[in-house]
């Protein structure tokens, strides 16, 4: 005869091991917070600083969540946030660090994060994570220096400034209101051209902007003055056999326009235009960080027929139909007329460019750039160093083109500038040579 055996025993002993089981859960969890800080705070903490810090907790909630700053052995605080009650479960903080405010100075100190969760492990005292990262304090701006104080600046054309730091900048250069023309170390000094735009407004503002290898971020003003200028205006008519002649060239790129030639010129006229402005820009992007070219650029013989700036207003069977800006110069000549490089410099494009055609962009260095268009052939390649005279290809009808000519543009970091100032000898020797004399650059 089987013996029941009591059922209150075992009751008691499942019942107390549930109990163990949800105290140990519930107050004895043993995984720590943790923490995530974004940015990963690098070698510095520079004069202003910014960090999300996301921590995460799984089981019995944060405790508390402090940020510090050790230096010298002293701790000063940066955040601290204490949570009495369980179920804070995950914190996210916006940090805003200035070491000045916080009387910090220049030199070594250690960055800490810290969070403490409601568990009773470790004797009561809870899970806590701690991440420390050694940084270097600099909240000490550079020192920048304005060598060079001549900077007149024709409205379409450009200017050089020179500067010096009493320590490594990783970016700088000079900002006119959304441009901004990287300058170029070079013997030691820093040598920044930029250009007052053709289209930009009196009121234009330049300053020079800057940032160290810590971060810290500055402005300086310099003295410069504007020289207003205004451009021609012209009066161009398009006509049935200009539309004929040229039109067809742009089917490829629209050939949902096949046919329809008045509507492929203004395509050409305005989308295009804008595409290869911006393709032009991007090729610019990547400059020798020193000058190549040496004196005044070449002129290509031949009659100008068109000026840099000329505001163009076209015309089809008496009706206004467009207006644009002529961005160069125009030289008419013989037909597949020999075209020289006009200073010393390296190919960096050479291909069909959209309304300019067969064309050739040369780094002269610096940011300084020449582009030849409308070419009907090659003599050059791609990355080849050229010399001022050198021949680099013949004139055509190739782009939005109504006759033999070469368009030369001469552009400062991808944007457009008039070629006459870089032609003529008194501008470059008053605006470029002397102030690298002075400096000790040149002889």
């Amino acid at each position: 005869m089987k013996v029941k055996r009591p059922l209150l025993p075992i009751a008691i002993v499942i019942l107390f091991a549930i109990t163990i089981i949800f105290l140990w859960s519930t107050y004895f969890e043993t995984s720590a917070p943790k923490i995530v800080l974004l940015p990963k705070p690098g070698e510095f903490l520079s004069a202003e600083n910014t960090f999300n810090i996301i921590i995460k907790e799984k089981g019995c909630g944060l405790r508390e969540v402090s940020v510090v700053i050790e230096q010298d052995k002293f701790e000063q605080r940066v955040y601290q946030e204490v949570y009495p009650e369980k179920g804070q479960l995950q914190k996210r903080i916006k940090l805003d660090i200035y070491p000045r405010k916080l009387g910090l100075h220049d030199g070594k100190a250690a960055l800490k994060v810290y969070a403490r969760d409601h568990s009773l492990w470790h004797w009561f005292k809870g899970n806590c994570t701690e991440i420390v990262y050694n940084v270097k304090i600099d909240a000490t701006l550079p020192t920048i220096e304005v060598l060079t104080h001549s900077h007149n600046i024709r409205r379409g054309g450009a200017c050089l400034i020179a500067y010096r730091a009493n320590e490594d900048l990783v970016n700088y250069g000079i900002m006119e209101d959304t441009l901004f023309f990287p300058g170029c170390r070079w013997q030691g000094l820093f040598l920044n051209l930029f250009a007052f735009p053709y289209n930009a407004s009196q009121n234009t503002i330049f300053r020079l902007l800057y940032l160290d290898r810590a971060g810290n971020k500055g402005e300086a003003g310099f003295y410069y003055h504007l020289i207003y200028k205004r451009f021609r205006h012209n009066k161009i008519n398009i006509t049935d056999s200009f539309l004929k002649a040229k039109m067809p060239e742009f089917w490829n790129i629209y050939p949902e326009l096949k046919g329809k030639y008045l509507e492929t010129f203004l395509k050409v006229n305005r989308d295009l235009r804008h595409r290869t402005n911006e393709e032009i820009k991007k090729v610019c992007q990547v400059f020798q960080p020193f000058p190549l070219w040496h004196g005044p650029f070449l002129r290509m013989k031949g009659a100008p027929t068109a000026g840099f700036g000329d505001h163009r207003v076209y015309y089809y069977r008496g009706k206004r139909i467009d207006r644009q800006v002529h961005l160069g110069i125009d030289i008419a000549s013989l037909a597949h007329f020999p075209v020289p490089a006009t200073n010393d410099g390296i190919v960096v494009y050479r291909g069909y460019l959209g309304i300019y055609g067969n064309a050739i962009i040369i780094d002269h260095g610096l940011g300084l750039f020449s582009l030849y268009g409308h070419l009907s052939s090659f003599q050059v390649e791609k990355g080849q160093k050229v010399c001022k005279g050198d021949i680099i290809g013949y004139t055509g009808t190739t782009g939005l083109a109504g006759g033999d000519h070469l368009h030369f543009s001469v552009l400062i970091h991808g944007v457009f500038v008039d070629p006459e100032e870089w032609i003529d000898p008194h501008w470059v020797r008053d605006n470029i040579y002397i102030k690298l004399k002075k400096l000790g650059l040149i002889q």
